[in-house]
């Protein structure tokens, strides 16, 4: 079995939960598997009607399904009193000979993602999303996970964006890579953080959030939860709304004075961050196409 990569088959899981689950859970190791998505750390099966299993394909995504496993209810707990769930582990199977990680079976949150609802009808999430991650925002415990790639100083990024360059120009051409380019550069020059390392979600975007005809009902991926710049999170801004939705997501953040006056900044070089990271690999373009041409004209 390779450390680097693990083909997360359906037979696998079935061995999985055939092999893992206790007897008050044993209904599920033969209830219908149905593939989701694959990510770049994890796949995830539909499980039965009302749960998904999520399976770590390689070290780094096992390393971030820990995170998960561990700080996902903490961390989303202020979103149940906006009636919006996270994906709260019920069982999380143990490393063994079949999968050397941790894996998790959470309960499955009815919606579709919101990369498939086109953007003219996404002004109803505007306000849910930007209270909803201002209520994720607060003073992270000392003890709580730090991600280093995710909610840190966007100048530990520029390497692997400046890498990118190349391949972004072959997928979007020299004009609109020259605007995501200018704003990479205005977000390097932005001040730090100056507050308090603050729980984030670390990967907020369309195909993170669910929603029921129009309404948010979910964020999911608790994966690259951390303490760090709220910034990070508030890229939702560019990666999922118009110029318009943008401005109204903008005000009700700017009203709550919770935030520094370079978060805008930051929060646009995230965007391009997340975005570079998704051209730039070809099985990445693969997977998330459609998010990928969901977000090219609202961000550039």
């Amino acid at each position: 079995m390779s450390e680097r990569l693990v083909s997360v088959t359906p037979q696998l899981v079935r061995r999985l939960l055939r092999s893992q689950l206790p007897p008050e859970l044993a209904y599920l190791a033969e209830a219908p598997l149905e593939l989701l998505g694959q990510g770049w750390d994890s796949v995830l099966y539909k499980l039965g009607d009302a749960h998904v299993v999520r399976v770590p394909q390689r070290r780094e995504g096992a390393e971030l399904a820990g995170h998960e496993i561990a700080w996902v209810e903490a961390a989303s707990a202020p979103l149940r009193a906006h009636g919006i769930e996270a994906p709260i582990p019920i069982f999380t199977g143990t490393p063994g000979m079949v999968l050397p990680w941790p894996w998790t079976i959470v309960q499955w949150i009815p919606g579709k993602d919101v990369s498939q609802l086109p953007i003219t009808e996404r002004g109803g999430l505007v306000a849910p999303l930007a209270r909803a991650l201002m209520a994720i925002h607060r003073p992270a415990p000392r003890e709580a996970p730090r991600n280093p790639y995710r909610g840190v100083p966007l100048r530990a990024r520029a390497r692997a964006v400046s890498d990118r360059w190349p391949s972004v120009v072959d997928w979007l051409g020299e004009e609109r890579t020259a605007f995501l380019r200018a704003a990479w550069e205005r977000s390097l020059r932005a001040p730090v953080w100056p507050g308090p390392p603050m729980w984030v979600h670390g990967d907020v975007h369309p195909g993170n959030l669910l929603q029921v005809e129009g309404r948010l009902v979910g964020i999911i991926d608790f994966g690259d939860v951390a303490a760090g710049d709220p910034a990070v999170d508030l890229a939702a801004a560019w990666l999922t709304f118009d110029r318009g939705q943008r401005e109204e997501f903008w005000s009700i953040i700017d009203a709550e004075g919770a935030y520094d006056p370079a978060i805008r900044e930051r929060s646009a070089g995230w965007a391009v961050m997340v975005y570079t990271a998704l051209i730039a690999d070809p099985i990445t373009r693969r997977n998330f196409s459609k998010l990928i041409e969901g977000i090219r004209d609202q961000l550039t």
